[in-house]
């Protein structure tokens, strides 16, 4: 069939509807859509916003984690023999967290030196800077002051940026990514830090990198595809998230890493930034559809697809920003017990009706978007039309149900039929 090379229709997304329709897909699948966000959240680090708060608790702890009772006491000391504020002895001790060193205080004023020996990890922090992982890789890290000023640095850049550029980037740029792991290696070579600093840095960095293109951008376009399963099917399982680990294909990890490239650059940019993460926010989508897709067809469909609708998909982001409150002042249950997979159905309802749009106005790379069964709503209907123009009765067509036939395989006897 020949491509539309028209303008496609842009029609108006009912968010109620999208809603209605992510809401029942998870209900009826609930305990698989909480289990696959849950360790997105620990493997993958995805839905940090949930666990902010509660992460941030943490790092009150990641002192804990340094300091033992007796130097926690010497510093308690020095703080109140010089009247120190919690500031200037966070400064001076590079304790990092003036919160800490209050805490230390309160607790010493309270208990003595027995309030000050104690060590607390949170069950939830995850992902963030604060999280539990981060906070033994600062309990333990080799390289402390790189680090340090790196944020400093990074610090500095977020100011220069509006509120939706410096989220992203602050994500981008976090201590456990391999962006931040890069930028310390780097400051460690402009700053002339030793060797070994060097070393553990690029080290550090390449494993992150590794890490990021070959596990989390995988899981992330996993997610995806159990996600888009789930709309069609009641019972789709738990096991595919792990569906390209099976298939064993790099395609999808090499178009996610290229695109969180083209994302951090148009970060910099503030006002390219946002437009360009929604007209980039179908690739994963494209990817969990087909998975062998080349890089540049799917950035450049998802681009396609997206076309006149990025104020309609802010306006779906926005219309979540209640759940995120939710989520915040829950400590982050609300996010992994509800707001977390609910989000995430609602961004795949988004995808189905673009890709709807996308198939039914033939727009560039249209053909790419060939998994007939992922919407079994949009199969009856192109039948139909299909049938409706051969002259034959569509309502027939729509009625003939769907199935999958196997075919069992040759046995030793001869083979099935």
């Amino acid at each position: 069939m020949k491509k539309n090379e028209d303008m496609p229709v842009v029609i108006k997304l009912d968010r109620k509807k999208l809603k209605q329709s992510a809401k029942g897909r998870v209900k009826r699948n609930y305990i698989a859509c909480i289990a696959v966000c849950f360790i997105m959240v620990f493997i993958a680090g995805e839905y940090g916003s949930t666990t902010q708060n509660v992460s941030s608790y943490d790092n009150s702890h990641v002192a804990d984690l340094k300091y033992d009772a007796e130097d926690k006491e010497e510093i308690i000391e020095d703080m109140v023999k010089n009247e120190l504020t919690a500031e200037q002895v966070s400064d001076k001790w590079q304790i990092d967290n003036p919160d800490a060193v209050k805490k230390w205080l309160d607790a010493y004023k309270k208990y003595g030196v027995d309030g000050l020996n104690s060590k607390e990890v949170t069950f939830f922090g995850s992902s963030n800077d604060t999280s539990n992982l981060e906070a033994l890789a600062d309990a333990f890290s080799f390289s402390r002051n790189a680090k340090e000023k790196a944020q400093t640095y990074l610090n500095d850049r977020l100011n220069n940026f509006t509120a939706s550029a410096s989220v992203y980037f602050d994500s981008a740029t976090s201590s456990n990514s391999y962006q931040f792991s890069l930028l310390t290696a780097i400051m460690n070579v402009l700053g002339k830090k030793s060797t070994w600093d060097t070393i553990v840095s690029f080290v550090y960095f390449i494993f992150q990198l590794m890490f990021t293109i070959f596990i989390v951008n995988v899981l992330w376009v996993c997610e995806r595809r159990f996600f888009l399963e789930n709309h069609t099917y009641k019972k789709t399982k738990i096991g595919r998230l792990g569906f390209l680990f099976r298939e064993r294909t790099l395609h999808p990890a090499r178009t996610m890493f290229v695109t969180s490239i083209y994302q951090t650059l148009w970060a910099f940019t503030i006002v390219g930034y946002p437009i360009k993460h929604y007209a980039y926010s179908m690739v994963p989508f494209i990817c969990a559809e087909k998975p062998n897709i080349k890089t540049r067809k799917a950035i450049k469909l998802s681009i396609a697809m997206t076309r006149g609708y990025k104020w309609q998909l802010f306006k779906v982001d926005l219309s979540m920003i209640g759940w995120t409150l939710l989520s915040s002042i829950s400590f982050g249950a609300v996010g992994v017990f509800w707001s977390n997979p609910y989000t995430t159905a609602i961004d795949a309802e988004v995808y189905l009706q673009l890709r709807r749009e996308a198939i039914k106005n033939k727009i560039e790379g249209y053909e790419e978007l060939n998994d007939k069964l992922l919407d079994l709503d949009l199969l009856e209907e192109l039948m139909a039309e299909e049938a409706a123009q051969k002259g034959e009765n569509p309502d027939i067509v729509r009625s003939i149900p769907i199935c999958t036939i196997k075919v069992p395989e040759n046995d030793e006897n001869g083979g099935g039929e």
